[in-house]
């Protein structure tokens, strides 16, 4: 894999291109760049029809090892890896290590391996196996192995432990990829762990040095799924400003979770290359419909005046934390929603506009707000499926815009604009 930057903007976001791939040769993705999220090796909700109905361009799909851990066996005798085993060879794989769209539980350390919370329960996984479940999955590309659970309360003995862990695993997947005729040519990202201490972040990464990796995943900045939506700028970044200053620049950074959009921007324009689509899954899981503007608009033209204000989310209290939260309504309290709209909300019941105006994803062109609400207050199967195709092709052409953005040198606008969003939908 080849990963090339062609230009820097002001604001040190990059534009790039990852290409030279073994399995398919001829791709070329642009940076930014994002991940199609998967579990079990298929965008959620989505049959490869439908998908090719969202997008029919070049993507990488990220293929969480976590939800398929129980499979690799089978994969194994089929002989020809994940992409042909899942029937989407056209497009390439990256298999990383935990579900970055589910929450990892926290606490679960071992000496020499990591936990996988799966169907099937807690799976304990050392280098070594780590490194022959890849063999069997063949992916284009992997993530190493990596103790990530640390986030902004752990103790520094925590975060030690996790880089100490971290480099010793890297350690041992770079050794055996090596000596494996399976993936001694695929690339392999090691990660950078160390929580929000600024001196262990920096230990990672001059003990990983030595390692011939082709990129870098900043991990250890939260436990996945919501945890991630509810990052808080002002403590991730003279932590992300220090970390990204001492990575090499012909590399690319990628940041795993569903972070949100005004988050996501600002990463973009410190200098992360590769994020995931488990945002717009999240959104789909709660019957959400992403509206938030996701291109920069010409004029002056209102962009709430369709939507509902929404209140800022609940402070989580100490014992919510510990599970004694038990209410349904006070737990949808605790998220987000102001770049989405709620499908569940009788608001919608007769509302005969799409979800978006001017949107070209098939939901949008060939249903209502009235009819999706109906799918989602009934539980219907076709709810999820038409949110999903709505959200992932609304999200994909967020990205193009983020890269016309950092093109012309226009991200600070595109980020004023997602502010003028949220502040209004909360007035």
């Amino acid at each position: 894999m080849k990963f090339t930057v062609s230009s820097v903007a002001k604001s040190t976001a990059r534009l790039g291109s990852l290409s030279d791939f073994t399995r398919i040769p001829e791709a070329v993705l642009e940076t930014p760049l994002l991940l199609l999220h998967t579990r079990g090796a298929s965008v959620p909700h989505l049959s490869y029809d439908l998908l090719q109905m969202v997008s029919t361009e070049s993507h990488i799909l990220q293929m969480p090892l976590v939800t398929l851990v129980d499979h690799t066996k089978n994969v194994k005798a089929f002989g020809k890896g994940i992409a042909e085993f899942a029937g989407l060879k056209e497009y390439l794989n990256y298999v990383s290590v935990q579900d970055s769209g589910t929450t990892t539980p926290e606490g679960y350390h071992e000496k020499n391996s990591i936990s996988l919370w799966t169907r099937g329960g807690r799976k304990l996984i050392d280098p070594q196996t780590y490194i022959t479940c890849i063999e069997a999955l063949k992916p284009d590309l992997f993530q190493a192995i990596v103790d990530g659970d640390t986030t902004s309360n752990s103790s520094v003995k925590r975060v030690r432990r996790s880089v100490d862990d971290t480099v010793k695993f890297a350690g041992i997947c770079a050794n055996l990829k090596e000596k494996s005729e399976v993936l001694k040519d695929t690339p392999m990202l090691a990660c950078i762990t160390g929580g929000y201490n600024i001196k262990e972040r920096l230990r990672c990464i001059t003990e990983l040095k030595g390692l011939d990796v082709a990129g870098y995943v900043l991990e250890g900045f939260h436990t996945n799924g919501e945890s991630a939506t509810n990052l808080i700028w002002e403590d991730l970044e003279p932590v992300l400003t220090e970390t990204l200053k001492s990575l090499p620049d012909n590399l690319p950074r990628a940041f795993n979770g569903p972070v949100t959009p005004i988050i996501l921007l600002k990463l973009v324009s410190k200098g992360i290359d590769i994020f995931d689509a488990t945002f717009p899954w999240l959104v789909a899981e709660r019957a959400g419909a992403l509206v938030f503007p996701n291109t920069l608009l010409k004029g002056n033209a209102s962009i709430t005046e369709t939507l509902p204000s929404v209140k800022s989310p609940a402070v989580i209290t100490p014992s919510e934390k510990d599970g004694s939260l038990e209410n349904e309504n006070s737990k949808d309290e605790l998220v987000d929603r102001v770049f989405e709209i709620n499908l569940k909300d009788k608001l919608y019941f007769n509302d005969t506009r799409p979800l978006v105006e001017d949107c070209s994803c098939y939901c949008c062109r060939k249903y209502s707000r009235s009819y999706i609400h109906h799918l989602s207050a009934t539980s219907e199967l076709q709810g999820p499926i038409l949110l999903m195709m709505h959200n992932l092709h609304h999200y994909i052409n967020f990205f193009r815009s983020i890269r016309l953005a950092t093109r012309e040198d226009q991200l600070q606008c595109l980020h004023s604009t997602l502010e003028q969003f949220v502040t209004s939908r909360r007035s």
